[in-house]
């Protein structure tokens, strides 16, 4: 199982702070996060970290993930 921690934004629209999902890469998480309601556009926008390392580039999403794993995704700040 993976840990996945929200924040910001995807933490206010799917109404708790985390979520465990069954997933093999980051992609895979996220596709089950995205089942609970979440947008997925927010996800591709999203800063990424994995047990706190920050995932960077157009790969990220393939990232695998293990058993015990934290993925961290923090929705992009906004302003004005």
């Amino acid at each position: 199982m993976v840990t996945i921690k929200l924040f910001g934004l995807l933490r206010e629209m799917c109404g708790q702070d985390t979520l465990t999902v069954r997933a093999d890469t980051v992609r895979g998480a996220m596709e089950q996060a995205a089942a609970s309601g979440l947008d997925k556009k927010l996800f591709r926008a999203a800063l990424l970290f994995v047990n706190n390392r920050p995932l960077h580039g157009a790969n990220r999403f393939a990232f695998p993930l293990k058993e015990g794993d934290e993925l961290a995704l923090l929705s992009p700040a906004g302003g004005g």
